[in-house]
């Protein structure tokens, strides 16, 4: 039997990938407190048995079997680990090989991918590297088969001009083998209204954004899943939603449809400002509570457009490839399109979403913690940002536990895995976050875990001081 500790393990960091990329068959810890997030409880003084990077048994004082790697937590708090729901990890050819590790770092052990320009075939191959332990790194659910109307927002994309081509979208997409189909912004009504019944009538959650010339009531009958970023969620609280969806569909109606959506949408925000409605948009939240439609936020994307920056001494920073931070310091299309007037109400604005957030989250709308962390948008970092996006939900009003349950519990729930629902318990899969302190009592505990345990492949302190000094190495 072999005993380890977080005080006196030690992985020198050339071996550590060889050591984190092999799953023991066996790993005890021992003096873990168990952090239900769903219930609100603690119990402390218990063992945890993982077996081939499921959990086997929770108890006092369990046996170690022979051969078990044993760690001793030392009454560190459990979590389950931390899930980002959307990202876009596969921007880029190498962006796994430095993401993934920014992910660990964090504590984030799932990620759903929402399009990249790797082949599904590529994103599979990576997720089911990291399944049987030859990469390090979160579980991967690739659920990015967006579509849009031509010429597309994005390189990658499936297009669909038609309703007929959205439903034949849909056909190829569930042929090829996603889990899901994604909506996206150019998409005229009547395509949309397709996709999302013959979505329906496939079986394919549809999730993604609600197109710009749809309303969210729409979205609603037609049976959306769930959407994606906030900015819609508050405009579907203006009495004048109806008039922006009508100036973005004659839009798209114009020769060159990206560029006219981009002018139509610069007059949005303060249109909604000046319209915004409380009590409907209190009808609109129980609409969405009522479909369960469910939200990925990414809440924190506002902080690319208000210039928010951390310093070039930040470790976030500092893990960064040369070539990504030179590639965000280059101007971008979305700045571009801000103009002074928009950047003038931003802070109302930001303080509308933040409120109209708060509303849904009381009415019971399904909030999944999410950032659209990628290397193609500046500012949004892998794994840190995850973090930052839940203490923004706790300083617009949610508890530590109800921020802790968008990550943790939300996610797997929505994606209907059957080996995690949030809890940690006999035959869940072992993504486990350790922590010093009761997460309960305030989300900074997250900031430096204990150890984080990825499909029961153990990464203590030392060991992730190590991958950050590798990242860092990386970045010159």
């Amino acid at each position: 039997m072999k005993r380890t500790s977080r005080m006196t393990i030690c992985l020198g960091a050339a071996l550590l990938g060889a050591t984190a990329a092999l799953a023991q068959e066996e790993l005890l810890l021992t003096d873990v407190q168990i952090v239900d997030v769903a219930a609100g409880t603690v119990t402390p003084g218990q063992d945890l048995l993982i077996h081939n990077g499921t959990i086997a048994e929770l108890g006092e004082n369990l046996a170690a079997p022979e051969g078990a790697e044993v760690f001793d937590a030392m009454g560190a708090f459990a979590i389950p680990g931390l899930w980002d729901m959307h990202v876009h990890v596969f921007s880029s050819p190498t962006e796994p090989d430095t993401a993934f590790d920014m992910y660990l770092l964090n504590g984030v052990t799932g990620i759903r991918d929402m399009g990249g320009l790797l082949s599904l075939e590529e994103q599979r191959r990576i997720a089911a590297q990291v399944e049987d332990g030859t990469r390090r790194g979160p579980r991967v659910i690739p659920s990015g088969a967006w579509v849009d109307a031509p010429p597309g927002s994005w390189p990658g994309m499936y297009l669909a001009a038609t309703p007929g081509e959205a439903r034949s979208r849909v056909r190829e997409i569930a042929a090829l083998g996603w889990p899901a189909v994604k909506s996206y912004s150019m998409l005229a009504s009547g395509t949309y209204r397709a996709l999302a019944a013959e979505a329906e009538a496939i079986g394919l959650p549809l999730v993604g954004h609600i197109p710009e010339a749809v309303t969210l009531g729409e979205a609603i009958a037609a049976g959306q899943n769930g959407m994606e970023h906030w900015g819609r969620v508050t405009m579907a609280c203006s009495t004048a939603e109806a008039e922006l969806v009508a100036i973005v569909q004659e839009a798209l109606a114009s020769a060159d449809p990206r560029s006219a959506l981009i002018a139509a949408m610069q007059g949005h925000n303060a249109r909604v400002l000046e319209t915004w409605d409380e009590a409907l948009c209190r009808d609109t939240m129980s609409a969405m509570a009522g479909a369960g439609l469910a939200v990925s936020p990414t809440l924190v994307v506002a902080d690319f457009y208000v210039g928010a920056r951390p310093g070039p001494d930040a470790l976030r920073m500092r893990v960064l490839t040369p070539e990504v931070r030179a590639a965000w310091e280059q101007s971008d299309f979305r700045l571009e399109a801000i103009t002074d007037e928009i950047c003038a109400i931003a802070d109302q604005s930001i303080a509308l979403d933040h409120r109209t957030f708060l509303m849904a989250h009381e009415a019971g709308v399904p909030i999944l913690a999410s950032t659209d962390a990628s290397y193609a948008n500046p500012w949004i970092f892998h794994g840190f940002s995850l973090l930052d996006e839940l203490d923004r939900y706790v300083e617009i009003g949610l508890t530590p536990q109800e921020a802790l349950y968008t990550a943790t519990v939300a996610p797997p729930v929505f994606l209907e895995l059957l080996d995690q629902d949030g809890t940690l318990a006999s035959g869940r899969r072992a993504d486990i976050v350790l922590l010093a302190a009761n997460p309960f009592e305030g989300l900074a505990t997250l900031r430096e875990p204990v150890a984080v345990i990825a499909k029961g492949r153990l990464i203590d302190r030392e060991a992730l001081d190590a991958m950050t000094e590798t990242l860092v190495g990386q970045g010159g």
